[in-house]
């Protein structure tokens, strides 16, 4: 259901789901030339979840708030193997926001003067990385930055179940993730991420209506879960973003 070409946006892909992406890449060179875009990533930055999707051709453009957690793809991204992006996490989430409102763009002051700031890079992170997907505009004689908007294709959220129930919950994040697909006409794949079931619901998570959800992936036990994080993950973390900005 993720086809070639595809812009896919997520909130929280699990090994499961990540390993049958790069398998059928590996297999029969489909689904291949994927736009990854994601504001934070969760877990063990080294080998799980966005990692897993570190291969040369599946993979064809990332656009990411957080590095750090991602070093897979950042090696692509070094090698100009991907084009590469690094925008404000926060500026993705109401990117996405804008998106399901229908909105063509975000528009902020946030990043002016930085490498997100189109005279000092726009956030292209390598030489293959061409396209400005952020312009400087100046709405009411003030300097401004419009981030581009895009179609979403695929949402990948992670969601978890009521107990005694089948209702889904997700974060508000994830849910705006899915909403932006559903207004671009794509579809949503929720995948379960938690252990067991939720009797209530934690601060930050919101009730997913059903009609929302296209696919539903069950819990795998080789899924890490939304809530740990290994050492790995913290000295990468630690090691700052990657990479600096190149004005080739």
């Amino acid at each position: 259901m993720v086809r070639s070409g595809a812009t896919v946006a997520v909130g929280w892909i699990g090994d499961a789901l990540a390993t049958a992406l790069a398998d059928a890449f590996a297999n029969r060179s489909e689904p291949n030339g994927l736009t990854i875009v994601y504001a934070a990533t969760r877990g063990d930055g080294r080998t799980h979840g966005l990692n897993l999707l570190a291969r040369e051709g599946l993979v064809r453009r990332v656009v990411g708030g957080q590095w750090h957690p991602v070093p897979r793809l950042q090696a692509l991204a070094a090698a100009n193997q991907i084009e590469a992006y690094s925008l404000p996490a926060g500026v993705i989430r109401l990117l996405f926001r804008d998106i399901a409102r229908g909105l063509p763009g975000h528009l902020s002051r946030s990043g002016l003067g930085t490498p997100v700031d189109p005279r000092q890079g726009g956030g292209r992170l390598n030489r293959r990385t061409r396209e400005q997907l952020v312009r400087l505009v100046h709405p009411a004689g003030e300097n401004a930055l419009l981030f581009s908007g895009f179609t979403i294709d695929a949402a990948i959220i992670g969601v978890a179940f009521m107990a005694g129930s089948a209702a889904i919950a997700t974060t508000r994040e994830s849910m705006t993730i899915a909403l932006a697909a559903r207004k671009c006409g794509g579809i949503v794949i929720a995948q379960m991420d938690r252990l067991g079931t939720l009797g209530r619901l934690p601060p930050g998570q919101i009730v997913v209506p059903d009609t929302l959800v296209d696919v539903l992936i069950t819990d795998d036990p080789r899924d890490r879960r939304a809530e740990m994080f290994s050492p790995a993950a913290a000295t990468v973390a630690a090691a700052g973003p990657f990479p600096p900005r190149r004005n080739q």
